[in-house]
C-alpha cells in the first residue's frame, strides 16, 4: 500500500541550544590545543636531538682536524729526524691512552752530541712553523726530550734507549739488539 505524503515521517533533528554549541566548540578547541601541544613537544624533541647530533658531529670534526694538524707535526718531526740521520724512528699513537700527549716520537742518535743536535733541529723546525716547543736534557745528551704539546719527541743514545725501554710502556715492541 502506498504511503501518503502526510504519513511520511521526516527525520527528527535535535535542536541544539547556544549553550550546547558553546560547550561543543570548547571541546573542539580543547582537543585542538591538546593536539597542537603534542605536535610541538614532538617537534621540540626532534630539534633537540638534531642539535645534540650536530654538536657531536662538530666535536668529532674538530677532533679529526686536531688529529690532522698533529699528524702534520709528527710528519715534520719524522722528516727532520730522517734528514738528521736519526736511527730507529718510531711513532706511537697515544690517542685515548693518556692525557699527556697524542703522539710519541722516539728516535736514536749515534753519540751524545748527535742526540742533542737532532733534538735541537726538531725544536728549531717546529718553532719555524709556529709550534712552540721546549727542550730538556740537552746538557748530557743521553736522552733529550722535545715537548711540542700533543707531540713529545724522545731522542736517545742507543744504550739509554735500550735501558729504559720506553716503547714497552705504551704497548709497543722494543728494538732489542742481539749481542
Amino acid at each position: 500500500m502506498p504511503v501518503k505524503k502526510s504519513e511520511k515521517t521526516a527525520p527528527k533533528v535535535k535542536k541544539t541550544t547556544k549553550t550546547e554549541k558553546a560547550v561543543s566548540e570548547k571541546k573542539v578547541v580543547k582537543a585542538a590545543k591538546k593536539e597542537i601541544k603534542k605536535t610541538v613537544k614532538k617537534t621540540v624533541k626532534k630539534i633537540l636531538k638534531a642539535k645534540e647530533k650536530n654538536e657531536k658531529l662538530l666535536k668529532k670534526a674538530s677532533k679529526v682536524k686536531e688529529n690532522a694538524e698533529e699528524r702534520k707535526i709528527v710528519d715534520l718531526i719524522e722528516k727532520t729526524l730522517e734528514n738528521g740521520k736519526a736511527e730507529d724512528i718510531k711513532i706511537i699513537n697515544l690517542t685515548g691512552k693518556t692525557a699527556i700527549a697524542d703522539y710519541l716520537v722516539i728516535a736514536s742518535g749515534r753519540a751524545p752530541r748527535h742526540v742533542t743536535a737532532l733534538a735541537e733541529q726538531v725544536q728549531l723546525r717546529l718553532k719555524k712553523t709556529g709550534v712552540p716547543a721546549s727542550i730538556e736534557g740537552e746538557e748530557v745528551g743521553d736522552w733529550v726530550i722535545v715537548d711540542a704539546g700533543d707531540v713529545i719527541v724522545h731522542v736517545f743514545h742507543p744504550e739509554t734507549r735500550e735501558l729504559y725501554c720506553i716503547e714497552e710502556l705504551w704497548g709497543e715492541e722494543t728494538p732489542r739488539r742481539t749481542k
